[in-house]
């Protein structure tokens, strides 16, 4: 996933947008743990950039099916000054894994023949469990493990979603010459509240299929993918609000929250009715019932 830069403002994002400034102008070990597409690899970038060694090289090398030779191989040959970024180091092999353990050791102890380089690696799976059930070896682990930081879900962080939206559409539109599209009031809740698995990749992908599917038009509900409306579709049958044992005025609560949505809105009723998933005209019935000026 290239999203060009990290985005976003929720406190669990940007405390880790923090640790990773300041252990760029260090040159300690970071273990980036975190889901798939949580953009692991980009906040490595991020790190490299920012360090003493931005001048020099970022090389990812993918752990998952490399031998303990082929790793070997790549480790060796990496320039002085450069930045390894070992992807998923949790798929390495047991013999692997003592390699990359050797090579460590050696480029802490400024052992001659190895190159002077910085270690950043990934995982999506919980190391220390690996670990534990001897999987992983455990000097490798401690050797891996000097500084964590782990990315949250977007499901974490709910509150960047729309930033995010709006963002990536913009790039894309610019990338791929196409007029952005925008997303109407009930879209952009949809996209709000659906669980995105595949975490920013998958947002990311969505919005270059808008972009080029949907380029300057008005994308309502029905134009999304089926997956997000089929998780609205459940989500929609989970109760949206438990009732009071002392119960409530229902009235009371019908006029509470045309307000809201009168508010939300602008004033708008045509929005207001879209938010609350009526017609215009039962809406301003119900405006009329409830004396809502």
């Amino acid at each position: 996933m290239n999203t060009g830069k990290m985005i976003g403002h929720a406190p669990v994002f940007t405390r880790v947008v923090n640790a990773a400034r300041m252990v760029a102008a260090t040159d300690v070990t970071v273990l980036i743990s975190g889901e798939p597409g949580t953009g692991k690899a980009l906040l490595g970038r991020e790190i490299h950039h920012a360090s003493p060694r931005a001048a020099g090289p970022f090389q990812l090398i993918g752990c998952a099916g490399v031998d303990e030779k082929a790793l070997e191989a790549e480790l060796m040959s990496s320039h002085a000054g450069s930045t390894l970024y070992l992807d998923e180091v949790a798929d390495l092999g047991l013999e692997a894994q003592a390699k990359l353990l050797h090579f460590m050791e050696a480029v802490e102890t400024g052992r001659s023949g190895y190159p002077n380089v910085r270690i950043l690696a990934s995982t999506c799976s919980d190391l220390l469990k690996l670990q534990q059930a001897g999987r992983f070896r455990e000097d490798l682990y401690y050797r891996l493990h000097v500084v964590p930081i782990a990315l949250p879900s977007l499901h974490e962080r709910t509150d960047d979603i729309v930033l995010m939206l709006k963002q990536f559409t913009a790039d894309l539109a610019r990338r791929h010459g196409r007029k952005a599209p925008r997303y109407s009031v009930t879209a952009r809740n949809l996209i709000k509240q659906y669980r995105w698995p595949g975490n920013v990749r998958e947002l990311h992908n969505f919005c270059e299929r808008m972009v080029i599917l949907m380029a300057g038009a008005i994308v309502q509900t029905t134009d999304m993918p089926v997956e997000i409306r089929r998780d609205a579709s459940s989500a929609s049958k989970e109760s949206l609000f438990t009732l009071p044992e002392g119960g409530i005025d229902l009235f009371t609560l019908e006029g509470d929250m045309i307000r809201q949505a009168i508010g939300m809105s602008g004033g708008n009723r045509s929005k207001a009715a879209r938010l609350l998933g009526l017609t215009r005209d039962t809406l301003l019935y119900r405006i009329q019932k409830h004396a809502i000026e």
